[in-house]
């Protein structure tokens, strides 16, 4: 048996020895040696591309991080300058706010015109105060026919008549001329045609027909108009009487009559004098309007406005009034003075508004008081010619009835 297996192994190894294509391939050493250089330099590129590619990643890696610093740095430096900005800028705002707030507008100086409104009403009211009959030169009137009219004791209806004719002569008018022109009554047309016939001497002042509205007026317009009120008005229905004649007792009851007459034509008198004193020139307007001339806007109103006199002498209280309203409402560049204002300014210039309209409302008021009183004695008067006559036939009936005279 033991032969049988050497028998066996040794075939086997016969078999062990033969070369086994189909199992295992011959490889050459040629072909070992250049697979083995080829795997060397493959691994050397892989190598060397490994540290090119971490260098360069490296690289990379330090340029994202230098970059977002920068970024970071950018946006820092952003964040800080649009915070400095937001500081500056509320700075600014605050700083605006308070001039604006506290700004004193161009027109300011135009303001100081009403602080005397007080002092020219009472200038004015001096004026017709001054007007009163028989004070001698209280106001001066240069037509000395005229002053003598106003001032003297009254004459007889015929001699005040004839006296009126002789001042007219001077304010004929191309009516008159027309009919007796060239007569001592009517030598010739006037430059102030009808003044002491025409309300529009009160209302407009004395001139030329056609001519513009005078809230000023002139010495010569004066006249006129005090001429007119006197025609008017204060026309003569008698005269005074002499000192005997008014110690007798008729006399003494003809001066009672007379002075109660002349309460009553002082009565209707008033508006027409008050209205002739508002419309002399009055020296007290000056420092206030010169002030107020000072803003722009004021100044250039007024040279549009002011009249002859009113720049010579001083405005009256109608045309500082006019003056007053009319440089806000009338006046273009009144409107660049509102666009000037903001916020305080603005709220003070609508309160000056206001009081502007409260002290017009009052001086309304005032005048619808007189205009009461005025009623009042016209009433009285319409009473007195109603139950004048009725009261006498029933005295006579009493004094009858008593066996009186």
């Amino acid at each position: 048996m033991i032969k049988n297996l050497i028998k066996f192994f040794s075939i086997g190894l016969c078999f062990m020895g033969m070369p086994t294509y189909a199992s295992m391939p011959v490889i050459d050493s040629a072909v070992l040696a250049a697979i083995n250089l080829m795997s060397s330099t493959v691994n050397t590129s892989i190598t060397t591309l490994n540290a090119s590619l971490s260098q360069m990643l490296y690289q990379i890696g330090g340029a994202i991080n230098q970059n977002g610093g920068k970024i970071a740095s950018t946006i820092e430096a952003a964040s800080k300058s649009n915070q400095d900005f937001q500081v500056i800028q509320q700075k600014n705002e605050r700083v605006y706010q308070s001039e604006k707030n506290h700004e004193i507008p161009s027109s300011i100086c135009g303001e100081t015109a009403s602080s005397g409104a007080t002092q020219i009403s009472q200038s004015s009211t001096s004026f017709k105060s001054r007007m009163r009959q028989g004070q001698g030169g209280g106001l001066k009137i240069s037509s000395e026919t005229i002053e003598k009219a106003v001032n003297s004791p009254a004459v007889s209806s015929d001699i005040d008549s004839a006296r009126a004719a002789k001042i007219h002569a001077n304010y004929c008018d191309a009516l008159d001329f027309s009919a007796y022109g060239g007569s001592s009554a009517c030598p010739k047309i006037s430059s102030m045609p009808g003044a002491d016939k025409r309300l529009d001497t009160l209302l407009l002042g004395a001139g030329e027909n056609g001519k513009d509205a005078d809230l000023t007026f002139s010495q010569k317009q004066i006249d006129a108009a005090h001429m007119y009120t006197q025609n008017s008005i204060r026309r003569s229905i008698g005269n005074e009487l002499s000192k005997g004649e008014a110690d007798s007792m008729a006399g003494t009851q003809y001066i009672g009559l007379m002075n109660q007459f002349n309460s009553i034509l002082s009565a209707a008198a008033e508006p027409q004098e008050t209205w002739l004193s508002n419309s002399m020139p009055n020296p007290a307007t000056r420092p206030y309007v010169n002030e107020a001339i000072k803003s722009p806007s004021a100044h250039a109103y007024y040279k549009q406005t002011i009249s002859d006199v009113g720049e010579k002498i001083g405005m009256s209280t109608r045309e500082y009034e006019r003056f007053e309203v009319g440089r806000k409402y009338s006046n273009v560049m009144y409107n660049s003075d509102l666009q000037e204002m903001s916020h305080d300014n603005l709220i003070r210039e609508q309160i000056r508004i206001m009081a502007l309209n409260n002290w017009l409302m009052l001086n309304i008021k005032e005048e619808i008081q007189k205009n009461n009183i005025l009623t009042g004695q016209i009433l009285a008067s319409v009473a007195r010619q109603e139950f004048e006559p009725l009261l006498k036939v029933k005295h006579t009936a009493v004094l009858g009835a008593m066996g009186g005279n």
